[in-house]
């Protein structure tokens, strides 16, 4: 099974070559900027506010009047009397009438579920909010997956590279012999041909960590990565701590979501206290009836009715009071939501702040201890040249700037991550400041087109009166 993993490596490597690329992102901006445009998530988040934003369109509709047309034909045949002596009849009519309802007052039921329905609205738009801040901080942490597992492999490849050439030359030195000084013994061969098979082993796993983060990449910007540059840092990043705190507070789109929730939960008490109240209709009917067959004109005869109703519920089982009592619980939860919501964002935001602090200072303790150990590599090899430095002092230099290498690229993928994360905590990882250029989804646009869609005459003032009172 050990034998054939580069075989399948190989194969997966070249079915990856093989896909078609959607098209290349080279900046992480351009990553981000393709992922807007194309990701499923987002769009689908999208597509799903919209959907939510009708539930105010259909709110609205208990201001407004319903009209239907209605068609009826009958036909019946029986007898005179019980006992058929005279024969029988038969009769058959036919009309047809358009019938009008319009709510006159609702006791603020109409308007409270308005009220409802459109703070769901607007808490479905932070929701959208928050669903584009999670796919930004997977493209950001895909594409620096990439970057990273790139730059390791590099790390993996020149350090087998150098282990076989020292492999080669610790092995001549063995079979010349030589100086005394310049002697090595069959450990140090071994000792360098263990580290070798080790960095074809670590060369192996990179590839494969490298192949995962591709995929993952392809996934979530839907394209394959070509080169990609390292990014410096993300825009919109505070100057402060407690500046990132107040910017979180005002700008979290999970916070936000709760607090809209909680309008809602506060309507929908309302909304069910409304139920005791009267509700005042009126109906109209205008149609005509006559004999369907023969047909005659002239013998159809007009019907107008109207009607003015009231209805004052008395007793219904408790149901009313227990759906009262129910969305006050709810109420209550959606509050303590917004306390949870309001936590976790300061916590994350405190969290990422450091961290971006951290890696910031890991990057610069990083730079200086891979130029430090490109230099006691270098030294250790040239005086490995003289006999002055063992194998083993050559083999653990390498293994030192390696290592090192290898967290400076780690470094600078967390602090890149950390940065986005910081970002999405406070409400700034938006497409409005990473993509300034570019044109965007206008939620609350979408939102406003429904409340006004379907509008009429009479809703202006039906509604003015349902308010009155809430």
């Amino acid at each position: 099974m050990r034998h054939s993993t580069p075989l399948v490596l190989a194969l997966l490597v070249a079915s990856t070559a093989a896909l078609p690329a959607i098209a290349d992102a080279q900046t992480l901006q351009e990553a981000l900027a393709l992922a807007y445009r194309s990701n499923p998530t987002l769009r689908g988040e999208q597509a799903n506010q919209r959907a939510i934003t009708e539930n105010s369109a259909r709110a609205r509709s208990g201001w407004r009047p319903t009209v239907q047309l209605n068609m009826d034909a009958s036909y019946q045949q029986g007898p005179y009397t019980s006992a058929f002596a005279l024969g029988s009849y038969t009769s058959n009519s036919a009309e047809g009438y358009v019938s009008a309802k319009q709510t006159l007052y609702s006791f603020g039921h109409v308007a409270n579920q308005v009220r409802a329905a459109d703070a769901r609205s607007e808490a479905e738009q932070h929701q959208l909010r928050l669903v584009e801040a999670q796919v930004f901080t997977n493209v950001v942490t895909a594409y620096m997956n990439v970057l990273r597992d790139r730059n390791i492999l590099d790390v993996r490849r020149a350090d087998l590279e150098m282990l076989t050439r020292q492999v080669q030359l610790t092995t001549s030195r063995y079979n010349l012999g030589g100086q005394p000084s310049e002697q090595v013994t069959r450990t140090d061969v071994e000792q360098a041909e263990t580290r070798r098979r080790s960095a074809e082993v670590a060369v192996t796993q990179a590839q494969a960590t490298l192949a995962a983060s591709v995929a993952q990449f392809r996934a979530v910007i839907g394209a394959d990565p070509s080169e990609l540059t390292m990014p410096d840092s993300l825009p919109g990043l505070p100057a402060t701590l407690d500046q990132a705190l107040k910017t979180a507070l005002t700008l979290n789109p999970q916070l936000a979501q709760m607090q809209e929730t909680k309008k809602a939960t506060s309507a929908d008490i309302d909304t069910a206290r409304s139920q005791w109240g009267p509700q005042i209709q009126v109906q109209g009917t205008f149609g005509t009836i006559g004999p369907a067959s023969p047909f005659r004109g002239g013998q159809y005869g007009e019907q107008v009715t109207g009607v003015v109703q009231l209805v004052q519920p008395l007793y219904n089982g408790d149901l009313y009071n227990s759906q009262i009592r129910q969305a006050r619980n709810i109420d209550e939860q959606a509050r303590e939501n917004i306390e949870l919501a309001r936590r976790t964002a300061l916590q994350d935001v405190a969290t990422n702040w450091h961290a971006v602090e951290n890696g910031l200072q890991a990057i610069s303790a990083g730079i200086a201890e891979v130029k430090s150990g490109e230099t006691s590599l270098k030294g250790y090899q040239i005086e490995y040249g003289y006999g002055l430095r063992s194998t083993t002092d050559v083999l653990y230099a390498d293994q030192n700037l390696r290592s090192a290498q290898v967290e400076l690229a780690s470094s600078r993928h967390d602090t890149i991550v950390a940065e986005a994360t910081l970002l999405a905590a406070m409400g700034r990882l938006q497409s409005d400041d990473l993509l300034p250029g570019m044109p965007h989804y206008d939620a609350a646009a979408k939102f406003q087109h429904a409340r006004t869609r379907g509008w009429e005459p009479l809703q202006a003032p039906i509604s003015a009166i349902d308010k009155a009172g809430w």
